[in-house]
């Protein structure tokens, strides 16, 4: 596992020739990323028209095509070209034209030309090669809190006549799962986990070690978001809230023991920037996810806004990490909300938006990962 801030300084340290052979943030020695796989063999551009499907196949891309507006894209590792059947202007994700041979049709079939496959070939390479240059983040894992024997906090309500019991466990699953459903939809390249996907009950050390234990490339991250429903004996109490690891609790992020023995001093400086990083980054996702959440919740239940709490997975959890609150099943309107399926889709949504907000901020920050 390489947290955001983990990566940054690995960069620093390979860069300062201080600890290129050790892992900052996890303590474990730097295992080499993953080997990408090889980008499949553009065709050549003196190739004979093929079938569109097999120039695909070779590409490795996803072919989507309607032959009703006779429209289509190529999807490779998360990039698309979007085109129009006989049009020569290729839309490249969503922003960039390009002039690349038309899809034709030969026979009722559509086709692309050996120029087009090499074009479009070379443009995919280059994207990822880009891609792999950048800090990037590659996982995120939700987690749905409680489960199985552990139901979490309930309470026991009389909605519309009827009498219901409104479970927390089942609150964060359901939400946790539409969460899920949206950014794998979104970003189908990168890792979307989940702690757990049923009624089943994973330890706090187990959800933690999910996250601190995933392997990923040099310049890849990972960001943590559990999800809860409260619960107080005041039943008035109600409204959602978003909490970060409090900034005075202190953890042990880099180890010593694996730095070189000319390098130990400097763990403890190592570890406070980690430290001081997982901070700015935990709060500026817990800002974002409770700005996604008022977008949607606006004023059916109260912003509690962002606090400070030393909760067991943000304080494990050695990544950028944050624990929502969703609502208050105590109290009599928040516990109706909650048991809305249209409001915790919701509630999904909001939680959704704020990491994708947070996502795209933090690479457009950190920008290349090397000069």
């Amino acid at each position: 596992m390489r947290s955001l801030a983990a990566a940054v300084l690995l960069t620093l340290l390979a860069t300062a020739r201080v600890a290129g052979q050790g892992t900052a943030g996890t303590g474990a020695p730097p295992a080499p990323g993953p080997t990408a796989p090889a980008a499949p063999a553009a065709p050549s551009p003196s190739a004979s028209p093929r079938p569109l499907a097999s120039a695909a196949a070779d590409l490795g891309a996803r072919l989507t095509w309607d032959p009703l507006t006779a429209t289509g894209y190529l999807e490779r590792a998360g990039h698309r070209a979007a085109f129009k059947l006989g049009a020569p202007q290729w839309v490249l994700d969503g922003t960039e034209l390009a002039r690349i041979d038309p899809v034709t049709l030969r026979d009722g079939v559509p086709v692309l030309s050996g120029a087009a496959a090499a074009a479009l070939g070379t443009w995919f390479t280059r994207k990822e090669e880009e891609r792999a240059s950048q800090f990037h983040v590659a996982a995120i894992l939700i987690d749905p809190g409680h489960g199985g024997k552990d139901p979490g906090a309930l309470a026991d309500h009389t909605l519309g006549g009827v009498k219901k019991r409104i479970v927390e466990k089942d609150i964060a699953l359901t939400v946790a799962l539409r969460v899920r459903d949206r950014l794998k939809e979104r970003w189908p390249a990168r890792t979307i986990l989940m702690t757990r996907d049923s009624d089943v009950f994973p330890t706090l050390e187990e959800r933690v070690e999910i996250a601190n234990s995933l392997e990923l490339g040099r310049n890849d991250a990972i960001i943590y978001v559990s999800i809860h429903a409260n619960a107080s004996f005041n039943k008035n109490a109600r409204g959602f809230e978003v909490w970060y690891l409090n900034p005075d609790y202190r953890r042990k992020l880099v180890d010593g023991s694996t730095l070189p023995a000319t390098d130990k001093d400097i763990a403890p400086i190592l570890n406070a920037m980690l430290e001081e990083e997982f901070t700015t980054e935990s709060v500026l996702l817990a800002k974002r996810i409770l700005d996604g959440m008022g977008t949607v919740i606006r004023d059916a239940s109260p912003n509690r806004g962002l606090r400070a709490e030393e909760w067991f997975v943000v304080r494990n959890a050695k990544m950028p990490s944050v624990l929502v609150e969703v609502g208050f099943l105590t109290n009599p309107q928040d516990a109706a909300l909650l048991a809305d399926a249209a409001y915790l889709r919701s509630l999904g949504d909001g939680i959704y938006t704020g990491i994708v907000d947070f996502v795209d901020y933090f690479e457009r920050r950190k920008g290349p990962a090397s000069p």
